[in-house]
This record gives structure tokens, sequence and C-alpha cells, in this order.
């Protein structure tokens, strides 16, 4: 007798008295189908994976680029989607030159002379347009004009300066005195009894003139007196034109 034969012998007699169960047939179906399914649900899944996957770019593609994208902004092109295509000139005529080309084209073109005329000088609020009043005139109302260059008299004691204006809505006359006085009384013109008033703080005299016209009189410095007198309607003037003489 060969091994085989030995070897089947022991294993007849090994499993003789062993019996299966009845419900052997019915577990191995059992565990079949069980691991059909999980075989199948993985398979499933492995597959809902990949389609994923492919439909990603897909996805991407199609998105909606939210508003105020730059991808969506910028421009493909520099050219305005509302600007016309420059049309080439008809055959004979010669193109106009660009703005570009043109000398000068977008700078800003200046005046040929400053505000106030051809004499430079801005012009003064409430002078008239005037630019030849003494310096120490910084206000008077539109409408006048110098009748005359202001006169200057007197000596080397007392020197007294002269200006006047006249025009359609008036007269106004400044009369600037140094040296030699004791009061604005010295520079009353008028005969009547005189008022009293103040210039920036000082005591001053006011008086009524001939013909509807009035002054007002005041020391504003040592030895320096100013009488200002105006008529017609710039009489309504008088207070601010005495507090712009600043001699």
């Amino acid at each position: 007798m060969d091994l085989e034969s030995e070897l089947r012998k022991a294993m007849a007699e090994q499993v003789s008295g062993a019996s299966a169960p009845s419900s052997l047939v019915a577990d191995v179906k059992r565990r079949h189908r069980r691991r059909k399914t999980r075989i199948h649900a993985a398979a499933g899944a492995v597959a809902a994976s990949v389609a994923a996957l492919a439909l990603v770019p897909t996805y991407q593609s199609f998105r909606a680029t939210p508003a105020g994208n730059s991808e969506t902004t910028r421009p493909t092109s520099t050219v305005s989607a509302f600007q016309q295509p420059e049309r080439p000139p008809a055959p004979g005529l010669s193109r106009p030159p660009s703005a570009k080309g043109r000398s000068g084209a977008g700078a800003t073109r200046h005046p040929e002379h400053p505000p106030g005329g051809p004499g430079g000088g801005a012009r003064k609020p409430g002078i008239g347009g005037l630019h030849d009043l003494p310096s120490w005139v910084t206000y008077l109302p539109d409408g006048l004009t110098a009748a005359a260059p202001c006169a200057v008299t007197g000596n080397a004691h007392r020197k007294t300066t002269t200006c006047k204006w006249r025009g359609d809505v008036g007269w106004v006359e400044i009369v600037l005195v140094k040296g030699g006085l004791a009061g604005p009384q010295e520079l009353m013109k008028s005969t009547g009894i005189p008022g009293r008033t103040s210039v920036r703080g000082t005591p001053a005299l006011t008086g009524d003139l001939p013909g509807s016209g009035r002054q007002i009189s005041w020391l504003a410095g040592p030895n320096v007196g100013v009488t200002v007198s105006a008529g017609g309607s710039v009489t309504g003037h008088l207070m601010r034109i005495a507090e712009g003489v600043r001699p």
C-alpha cells in the first residue's frame, strides 16, 4: 500500500464519526449573499467617488462668478464697449491730428492777463476796481472813480493829504493830517454841534455837511488825524469807510 492510500485511510477514520449539521447549506448561502452585498456596496461607493471627481472640473467651468470679481469686471480689451472704432478717412482727405498729437492738447489755458486788468494785482473787494488807492485806504464802495490824484500840502511840521472820489452813487473825500493836532475838533468842517461816536474804539466826532453830506473825524494816532466825508447814497457806508482807513 502506498503513502497516498495510507493518508486517505487515516482521514476517513478521523472523520468517520463526524456529521454535518442540517443548517450548513443555509449558512453557506447566507454568508455568500452577505459577501455579494458588501462587494456591491463597495463597488457603488467607488463608482460614486469616481463620478464626483469627474464632475468637479465641469462644475468649476459652469460656476457663476461672484459680482465684483476682477475676472468678470476686467475688460478683455482696452477699447470701451461703447467707443466707436475710428473710421479711416475718405479717399483724398487727410486724417485729422489726434488729441495726443496736437500741441498743447489737454493743457490748462491761462488768461493772458491776471484778474484785475492788464496792470496786474487782484481786485480788492469794495474799492470799485480802483488800483491807485493809497495803501492806508482799504475800503471804498463800488461805483466811484478817483477825481484826481491825492494832493499833499503843508510843511515839515504839518502835512495834509487829501484824496477825492466821485461817481453816480455819490462822492467820498478822505483827509489825512500829520503833525500839530490837539484833537479831532480841529478837523471838523461842519458849523453845527458835532455828535460823538467811535472808530475802532477811538473817540470820534460826526457832523452834517451842506448838501446832505456827513463827516467823521478822529485821531488815528499821536498827531495823526483823519476826516472822512461822504455824500449821496454812499453816506450809508461812512462808518465802514472810516474803519477801513489805516494810516
